[in-house]
């Protein structure tokens, strides 16, 4: 295994996001002494253009969802890292995935506050926080609302993997902990559309849903097993999820084999995997580097990914939560984006 040293603090090219506790997006252009202006849902396609960096011939979106214990400062590192890392990848590593050229990426990272006292307590008010911010906030719609400007005038055909436009891209979550509880949350909004998330932003197209995603792809997700049976079982029809969905786990993830238990009387996702429904599930291992991934390993709608022999340091409170900075998740993350052009 090789951990990743790159801190990517020089990483310039993202765009960052900020959500409050209410589910909105922050404008930093505009406020006052008290902070920043919350953002309106009527002023969603200026601020998301004036927001995002698109750049030039742009074929790949990724946007990154951090999970617990992230303030402004370490989100914003934690962003450059994994960006300045993947990108870094991309670049050198390309022979390795035959099927990945052109690649051109665009990044796009979302703050929201999760920072709590360590410990059960502190995960339970995060969790209840996280949920809070999609059942009654509108992180939800915020989030959906992006997805959809990203996927804007996106022509797909008719198997929604295959792209038309000559300038089609794609569209990949990635996510950690309650940042994957967030990216579900907003790609369901699209599969069983409300009248408020009608007015999600994007063309309507043959799946009558307002955008698609290529992929989504967690680590040590914060929700429980059963919750792709039942919460989230909505992405699983004919939804805008046209790709698979990748979620890692590790038995020394204590944040979710303990503290997640103790909340919800259930281990969570990144602890063992999902586990509903069992028969649209498949289970591999964490692939080393220099072993490639088939398309038999992405072949179910989840993809439980088993990294207990590599996620497993951490402080006394999470555990392995958050020990993914690694070459073999760079590995998994790109495996996932060449298979969606399969």
């Amino acid at each position: 295994m090789t951990a990743l040293t790159c801190s990517g603090a020089d990483f310039t090219c993202f765009s960052m996001l900020y959500l409050d506790r209410q589910g909105r997006f922050l404008d930093p252009e505009s406020g006052d002494e008290e902070g920043p202006r919350q953002v309106q849902s009527d002023e969603l396609p200026g601020f998301l253009r004036r927001s995002i960096n698109r750049p030039n011939g742009v074929t790949d979106f990724f946007v990154w969802v951090h999970g617990w214990q992230n303030d402004e400062l370490r989100a914003v590192s934690t962003a450059k890292r994994l960006f300045a890392n993947l990108d870094d990848w991309f670049k050198r590593e390309r022979t390795r995935y035959p099927k990945l050229a052109p690649l051109i990426p665009g990044y796009v990272a979302v703050h929201w506050p999760s920072t709590s006292m360590p410990g059960p307590f502190g995960y339970q008010k995060i969790r209840n926080r996280a949920k809070t911010m999609t059942t009654q906030g509108e992180a939800e719609f915020f989030l959906a609302s992006l997805l959809g400007y990203l996927d804007e005038g996106n022509e797909r055909g008719h198997n929604r993997k295959v792209l038309r436009a000559k300038d089609g891209l794609y569209v990949h979550c990635l996510g950690h902990s309650f940042g994957g509880r967030f990216l579900t949350a907003a790609i369901r909004a699209g599969a069983t559309p409300t009248e408020r998330s009608r007015k999600l932003l994007a063309a309507h197209r043959e799946t009558s849903f307002k955008f698609n995603v290529d992929s989504l792809c967690v680590l040590q997700m914060a929700a429980g097993a059963e919750a792709f049976g039942s919460e989230f079982s909505s992405l699983l029809g004919t939804g805008p999820l046209a790709g698979p969905i990748v979620l890692t786990h590790s038995t020394s993830d204590m944040a979710l084999c303990i503290w997640h238990k103790v909340s919800e009387r259930e281990v969570g996702i990144g602890c063992k995997g999902a586990i509903s429904p069992a028969d649209r599930i498949g289970s591999i291992t964490l692939h080393p580097i220099d072993t490639p991934y088939s398309e038999a390993d992405f072949s179910h709608d989840i993809t439980n990914v088993d990294a207990s022999h590599l996620f497993t340091e951490g402080g006394w409170a999470e555990g392995a939560h958050s020990d993914f900075w690694h070459t073999e998740t760079l590995h998994l993350i790109t495996s996932v984006v060449e298979r969606v052009r399969s």
